[in-house]
């Protein structure tokens, strides 16, 4: 099975949101892993002929893609102000699961930097999204850091996008960094 053929079967069930390009990188490893954390009894990110064989399964039972959290030793224990399951955080999308990918550690780190030098609640407005969602979204960038687990949008009430966005600009990786109306703004890390 060539990659393109592993990607596309990890895309088709909502795991792997990149463009199919052929290269096995770090996205089509955490999409092996989320498919692996769903339907294998071990994690390892190496899509073998276990991997192609249950997936093969899945698909021809028309079963619904299944997304477990990480386990419980996972750096979300280290976040301070946000959890997996508050809203902003997953895709809304209601048809991929809410995370074809998980957000990357350093961009919920830089979220809890600012929730906690601004002392102030924060309000994600987006964060992952599923390809199909994010192509419904006007104005959206066809290769947006938010399918890649790597962007947040969001707003703290009482301060103003130009405020945030140049004290975002300072925090580790951060690559974009730009307002979107007066209130919110876009944070992406780790873009190259």
């Amino acid at each position: 099975m060539t990659i393109k053929q592993k990607q596309h079967l990890l895309a088709y069930l909502g795991y792997y949101t990149a463009d199919v390009d052929g290269i096995w990188g770090d996205l089509s490893r955490q999409a092996t892993e989320a498919f692996q954390r769903g339907y294998m009894p071990t994690v390892t990110g190496i899509f073998d002929d276990a991997v192609e064989q249950r997936i093969l399964e899945v698909i021809a039972s028309g079963e619904q893609p299944r997304q477990t959290p990480e386990p419980a030793d996972d750096w979300w224990k280290r976040i301070k102000y946000f959890t997996r399951d508050e809203p902003g955080i997953a895709c809304p999308c209601g048809r991929c699961g809410g995370y074809p990918v998980e957000p990357v550690e350093r961009l919920m780190l830089n979220a809890d930097a600012t929730r906690e030098h601004f002392g102030k609640p924060m309000i994600p407005s987006s964060t992952v999204r599923c390809a199909a969602h994010n192509a419904e979204l006007p104005g959206s960038a066809a290769n947006s850091l938010h399918m890649r687990g790597k962007a947040m949008d969001f707003a703290i009430p009482g301060v103003s996008s130009a405020t945030l966005v140049a004290y975002i600009k300072n925090l580790p990786e951060v690559d974009e960094a730009y307002p979107i109306d007066n209130s919110y703004v876009h944070m992406g890390v780790q873009k190259y």
